[in-house]
């Protein structure tokens, strides 16, 4: 069996989101374990779907503002004013806590990323001077074996490797000009990806290939997708994307231009 389907933007994400919950790491430590989730748009849709799987749906949280930088045409930032703070879950309890304060007792952390290169590992867009979360809480988490799993999108592939590139790059202090705010990129080395391809890898047993991307209307920056398999397991996918068809995008307030 054959189909062939197109995730938009906010598809993709919810597809990720839901997916994401088979994943191993999180069946092992949600309940029992420490697992921070960073701020992102396909995070929100994750933590939506912890508090859903812990019992905790009416913990009282501003979903669609967990996010910080975006890109909305420029570089920019979410709104600090109503940014909703970083979530960790302990024993399948959420608590508002900076990850960069729980990194040492986290068993998993859940960060995205802004490209994924041809190496496979994922570059995230800093424009904290710092390095936000990630230049907070990887030398810790590399060093203690602390797993960084990545759910990201192949809608932010990029055509070169982003181990490669990042020396070439300026960096905040030294461009010249950027629409919007500089950024650097943050290589999430050793970072696992899970995209649409293991997203789909985890709940059926198919062949999944990329065949195009990009669109108008709903379909910009949309992703298309040839799957198949046995109709039993080709099902499966279609059973998921079913549910999360036509998903709303998040109102997320940014800092006023």
């Amino acid at each position: 069996m054959h189909i062939q389907l197109v995730f938009n933007v906010w598809e993709s994400k919810a597809f990720i989101a839901k997916a994401i919950m088979n994943h191993p790491d999180i069946q092992q430590h949600l309940t029992t374990g420490t697992i921070a989730i960073g701020r992102g748009i396909t995070n929100a849709f994750i933590l939506r779907e912890f508090l859903n799987a812990t019992g905790n749906s009416d913990f009282e949280i501003d979903i669609d503002n967990y996010v910080a930088g975006v890109i909305d045409g420029t570089l920019w930032v979410s709104d600090s004013d109503t940014r909703t703070p970083e979530v960790v879950f302990r024993q399948g309890k959420p608590n508002f806590e900076p990850i960069a304060e729980s990194v040492n007792s986290c068993d998993l952390i859940i960060k995205g990323g802004n490209a994924l290169g041809t190496d496979w590992v994922a570059g995230v867009l800093c424009a904290h001077p710092q390095g936000g979360t990630i230049g907070s809480v990887y030398s810790i988490a590399i060093s203690r074996g602390i797993k960084i799993l990545v759910p990201i999108s192949l809608q932010k592939t990029i055509p070169f490797a982003v181990t490669e590139i990042t020396p070439e790059l300026g960096g905040q202090g030294k461009i010249d000009f950027a629409r919007g705010l500089p950024v650097s990129l943050f290589p999430i080395v050793g970072g696992e990806i899970f995209s649409e391809i293991e997203a789909m890898d985890t709940i059926a047993t198919v062949n999944v290939y990329p065949i195009a991307a990009g669109g108008v209307y709903k379909g910009a920056g949309a992703s298309v997708f040839e799957i198949s398999g046995s109709s039993s397991e080709v099902q499966k996918v279609k059973d998921l994307f079913e549910k999360i068809e036509d998903t709303e995008p998040l109102n997320v307030k940014l800092k006023p231009h």
